[in-house]
């Protein structure tokens, strides 16, 4: 039968299973898939249709301030057409934005400024949000009209991605793939030179965070076209009630633009349609949907705001480019971003010395939920506000990448090292017993969800492959080590566990509650007592001695309660009574494997809430890790706990601590202090603080604690009692037995003659008029030892003191009544929970 904790996880496993099932599933069957496709295909077929047969100045919808009498044009495409109801009202206006935007970059078009070629890279920012002229809601909408043939959900529930608030954060990963379809389409690349290319295919996902609005955050995937030589791109998103991609080119700015996004739109739509006409069956995707983790189209699909996001590339540095136009001409310059984009893309050694950052402007338009973001920078708004949207070049930001998870693993194997010190210095039962197993368990469960994490990204990983198998191999490693520290530490404090679970139990038992009522059995006082009811006295038995580390506590009380219990307890047991005796072995591996469990299902849940947690609200979201981070440094509060518990000190060497310690904080400085990281998290110096001071407040407790003792300023009424070695010693405790064995003497003997030179014990008045300073031999190292002792009838006010606490720090004493230097006896304890002298069993530490 299995554990209870097996039961509640199988339990859970089921639930989880269950509502994975369950949870709805909006993409066609395997069956009406097909004909779900095929609509879809002839709706888009039908959309390249009307793209290839309009032209320039096809699309100029009316106006806000026009009267109805005013001509114009729509387009019969899902989106454009007028009794679709969409705020057109305001392209003119967001086209004249983007000439401004574009002006402002690289200047008028007749002599721009030569820009990267090859947008490719991460960038982010702020953006700040306007109202269009005409307010839009999802009531203003009937779906039902805009899309026959499709039925939505949550049409009339307020739709997603619908920005509220006045400024938010953005993150930009475009795709410009250099490789990708082009215009005009390249025959002979030695005829065609790339500078001659007018437009290329793009594609970007972005992610927005509504940060004093709603607080949510939106990821989309957007498809577009990308001007090279300008710097600028147009990019839309596409769904059912929306078909952006093929009405693109009609907002363009230029005519130019239209022209060559018209050509290379219908060569590549074109294409995309065919192939996916052959695979209806295999491949039911739609290769233009904006969402990123779903892009098959459902059966009822839920309403989202549309977007138009317009890119302008910014000129480069020409500080770190080390090129001046005007001296050079923009050619140079053009030549330059030419030579450190083969670089980058093709290295040949010829590396310059810093890569120029990517930096963008970027105007987004939503004409379905009307509202327009602009990215905060120049000259609208000051350097200090923003600088629009910054970041680094696809090349560079792997290769960030690639140098964190390499010096991340670097830090892990640091770890592993001082973790394999550790457990050289740590090999016996005594030193096992003084380590925490939570401690132990927090740094295992960190290292097992680092492997988790490094081995999915290992997966996925093409450029960053190598380092993510480094940091895999390495926490994989670690992991493994860390697992048989913790299986030794758990062999020796099993017993101990156990006997707490017992005493426990016995104080539940013993309870007013549990205890029957003996007033009938109770026979009266003036009974005559006869050989029946007097109870037989109590058998003697020889005492038992048992090792330190084996628990026969249970045996004992088994024997034991036989012993009390009628004749008939002394029979054997039949072989079909419920109490059976679990093998050692089989128990343990038993225990471990539920210790093992918890800590994966701990782990795993810990994954997936962090990535929830993602598209959180940024407060929300900060303050979850802000507190797993504070969960996971707190690993020094077990071990300070187990100190106090076990009155020991010294579990873990100090090289191992400050060592873990400054580990386990680099990669959170990274993330907190640094303002460059890969993921573009904002810096909070203030919350690392706070989060490296309490990992330090740690140390510094057990630093106290192995200086002024472990339960110093701890009441005593708190912990359970523990052999105090570092007692306070005084000569009137003779007859009590409180002073060590060689530090009574009768008067008249050797030793109270005697002088500390001559190698044997005696003693001496110290300049404390309170106490005198005994000498005695230490057996261990055969040195001489001072052990001061209060005087009769005196009272030390400075033996509970800071100083009392340093001057007894000096000796130990055995519950045998020896006395030892505090390092001999501590050295032997590593080996021995025996008393040098007697053999005594010895309290461990």
């Amino acid at each position: 039968m299995p554990q209870p904790q097996d039961n509640a996880r199988v339990i859970f496993l089921i639930v989880l299973i269950f509502w994975l099932a369950s949870s709805p599933d909006s993409g066609p069957s395997l069956i009406a898939g097909p004909s779900v496709i095929k609509n879809r295909l002839a709706r888009q077929r039908h959309a390249l249709g009307i793209l290839n047969s309009t032209q320039w100045g096809d699309f100029a919808p009316r106006l806000a301030d026009d009267t109805p009498e005013a001509e114009a044009k729509y387009l019969n495409l899902t989106g454009f057409r007028e009794e679709d109801g969409y705020v057109w009202e305001d392209l003119p206006r967001f086209k004249d934005r983007c000439e401004e935007w574009s002006k402002n970059a690289v200047g008028i078009p007749e002599a721009a400024e030569p820009v990267w070629q090859n947008a490719t890279g991460v960038v982010h920012g702020w953006w700040r949000r306007a109202n269009t002229s005409i307010p839009r809601y999802h009531s203003s909408y009937n779906l039902s009209e805009i899309t026959p043939s499709v039925s939505w959900v949550g049409a009339n529930s307020e739709w997603g991605r619908n920005v509220t608030g006045a400024e938010g954060k953005i993150l930009v990963r475009i795709e410009d793939n250099q490789d990708g379809a082009t215009e005009p389409e390249e025959v002979d690349k030695m005829v065609l030179d790339k500078a001659e290319i007018k437009a290329r295919e793009v594609s970007a996902t972005i992610n927005l965070d509504d940060i004093e609005g709603s607080g949510s955050s939106w990821e989309m995937r957007l498809h577009g076209v990308h001007w090279p030589r300008q710097g600028a791109m147009l990019l839309t998103t596409t769904s059912e009630k929306f078909a952006g991609i093929f009405g693109l080119p009609h907002l363009t700015t230029r005519s130019d633009y239209f022209e060559s996004s018209k050509a290379l739109l219908n060569r590549t739509l074109d294409k995309a349609l065919k192939k996916k006409e052959e695979h209806t069956f295999t491949d039911q995707t739609d290769p233009w949907s904006s969402t990123v983790d779903a892009p098959v189209t459902g059966y009822n699909p839920s309403p989202h705001c549309e977007y138009l996001l317009y890119i302008q590339v910014h000129p480069l540095d020409q500080d770190m480019l080390g090129v001046q136009p005007s001296l050079t001409g923009p050619e140079n310059v053009a030549k330059a971003i030419q030579d450190i984009e083969n670089e980058l893309r093709f290295p040949q050694g010829t590396g310059h010395r810093r890569i120029p950052r990517l930096q963008m402007s970027a105007v987004v338009y939503s004409p379905d939920c009307a509202f327009f973001l602009e990215t905060k920078g120049p000259p609208a708004y000051a350097p200090v506000d923003g600088l629009h949207l910054v970041g680094l070049k696809q090349e560079v930001f792997l290769h960030k990448i690639s140098t964190f998870l390499l010096a991340l693993a670097v830090i892990v194997f640091a770890q592993l090292q001082l973790l394999k010190l550790q457990m050289r210095e740590t090999s016996t039962p005594s030193t096992l017993g003084r380590v925490s197993f939570y401690t132990g368990c927090m740094m295992l469960l960190a290292d097992g969800m680092l492997f988790t994490g490094s081995a999915a990204w290992s997966f996925s990983a093409s450029t960053t492959l190598l380092p993510s198998l480094a940091v895999t191999c390495v926490s994989f490693l670690s992991m493994t080590v860390g697992t048989f520290f913790l299986t030794e530490i758990h062999k020796v404090q099993e017993p101990e566990w156990r006997r707490q679970e017992r005493e426990r139990e016995r104080e539940r038992q013993n309870t007013p509650a549990n205890t029957p009522n003996t007033t009938n059995s109770t026979p009266p006082s003036n009974a005559r007592r006869t050989p029946a009811n007097n109870p037989p006295p109590p058998s003697t038995s020889p005492p038992i001695i048992i090792p330190s580390d084996q628990d026969v506590d249970a045996e004992i009380a088994q024997v034991t309660g036989n012993t009390n219990n009628n004749t008939t307890a002394t029979l054997p047991t039949p072989v079909t009574a419920a109490t059976t005796i679990v093998p050692a072995a089989e128990n343990l591996r038993t225990q471990l494997s539920n210790i093992f469990g918890r800590l994966l299902l701990i782990g795993i849940s810990i994954l997936f809430i962090s990535l929830a947690a993602a598209s959180w609200r940024p407060s929300f979201r900060s303050a979850y890790f802000n507190t797993v981070l504070f969960a996971y440094l707190s690993l020094w509060v077990p071990q300070i706990y187990r100190n106090v518990y076990r009155n020991c000190r010294r579990a873990l060497s100090w090289r191992f601590v400050v060592g873990q310690s400054v580990l386990r904080l680099l990669p959170v400085a990274y993330f907190y202090a640094q303002p460059n990281n890969f993921a573009f998290a904002e810096p909070d110096p203030a919350a690392f603080l706070a989060l490296a001071g309490w990992l330090w407040l740690q140390v510094w407790v057990l630093a106290a604690q192995s200086v002024l003792g472990p339960r110093f300023g701890v009441p005593r009424g708190w912990m359970p009692d523990a052999w105090e070695y570092h007692p306070v010693l005084r000569e009137d405790n003779v007859e009590a037995g409180g002073l060590p064995i060689g530090l009574v003497s009768a008067p008249g003997s050797p030793t109270t003659t005697t002088s500390p030179e001559d190698g044997r014990g005696g003693k001496k008045t110290s300049g404390n008029s309170h106490s005198n300073i005994h000498f005695i031999d230490c057996a261990i190292c055969r040195e001489v030892l001072e052990v001061p002792v209060v005087r009769a009838g005196c009272d030390d006010p400075a033996a509970g003191g800071v100083a009392g606490v340093f001057a007894r720090r000096a000796y130990m004493v055995t519950p045998c009544r020896h006395v030892f230097h505090s390092a001999c006896l501590e050295g032997w304890m590593r080996f021995r929970l025996q008393c040098p002298i007697c053999r005594e069993e010895l309290p461990p530490l």
